[in-house]
């Protein structure tokens, strides 16, 4: 039985040959849109929720989901709207908010807290004209800055031009398309300040390898809610390049939370103890890339029936 690892090919090639890259995205705007004037593009996509996510049509990530209709990360959104649906989070906290394509991505129940991070600045005035339109935004708190397991502490966060999903302080991006920024960092800890004491979380963190820092300031939520689930990207070259040792990551994420994992049929594995020899064996490969399902509670995952 095999896990499911995407293959590092098209995370890649966007790193390594961004021109090649930027030549297929396109290709991809120009047969959906049969142009490719940007004043003929449209700023913003109706997702399937009927909820409004609006992108720059000039940038990379905004135009491949102008391409996709908003559903770059599939997976991430199914289970996103499943989670928010069986258990009626009292918190919702997005940690790499990029466009919103996953804090957007639903209705929220009326008593919902939302907590929004990002760092990227260029992103976030995108980020609040999706919020004025959602059903939600008076729930909505939006943070540009940095999230981290320090507060006020002064970052380097690389802002990626060329592709905005890879920006990172974990690392720099082979490619010049980079714009180096000063950022303070906050935990999240700090930024929920006490509101998720007995209340049930619901949080996603896409950071590029910063993940390991985010969750560490994360753990006074861990400890005083009563229910936590959250959805991580684990990618072990960019773990490695943020200087964290994977075994030493993965114990972190064994301490608080049952662990697991998709198969490549998209059904979830359970991982706890495993380190990272065991799963370079059951990825069948020593890079692995995928998404990581964290519960507070395994009776949690049963209920959410996936």
């Amino acid at each position: 039985m095999k896990a499911s690892v995407r293959k590092p090919f098209l995370l890649k090639m966007w790193e390594n040959y961004p021109k090649l890259w930027k030549f297929l995205i396109d290709a991809g705007i120009l047969l959906k849109y049969k142009t490719l004037k940007i004043d003929k593009l449209p700023n913003k996509i109706v997702l399937s929720s009927s909820t409004v996510l609006f992108v720059n049509s000039e940038e990379n990530r905004g135009r491949a989901l102008l391409i996709s209709n908003g559903m770059t990360q599939k997976r991430m959104t199914r289970f996103w709207r499943q989670a928010v649906q069986a258990i009626n989070p009292d918190i919702i906290i997005d940690v790499g908010v990029n466009y919103g394509e996953c804090i957007f991505s639903t209705v929220y129940p009326s008593h919902t807290k939302i907590y929004g991070v990002e760092a990227n600045k260029q992103l976030f005035k995108y980020i609040e004209q999706s919020k004025e339109v959602h059903p939600n935004k008076s729930q909505i708190f939006l943070f540009n800055t940095f999230a981290a397991d320090k507060d006020d502490e002064e970052k380097l966060f690389f802002v990626d031009q060329h592709w905005s999903g890879t920006s990172s302080a974990s690392y720099m991006p082979s490619h010049q398309m980079i714009e180096p920024i000063a950022v303070h960092s906050i935990t999240i800890d700090s930024l929920v300040q006490g509101n998720a004491i007995n209340k049930t979380v619901l949080f996603k963190v896409d950071v590029e390898g910063y993940e390991a820092f985010v969750l560490k300031g994360m753990t006074g939520i861990f400890d005083s809610s009563s229910a936590v689930l959250g959805f991580i990207e684990f990618n072990s070259e960019y773990i490695k390049k943020s200087g964290i040792p994977i075994n030493e990551f993965l114990a972190f994420l064994n301490k608080y939370f049952t662990l697991y994992i998709y198969r490549a049929d998209d059904r979830l594995v359970k991982a706890n103890g495993l380190q990272y020899e065991n799963l370079k064996e059951l990825f069948n490969s020593d890079y692995i890339h995928t998404d990581m399902i964290l519960a507070s509670d395994e009776g949690i995952i049963e209920f959410l029936g996936v």
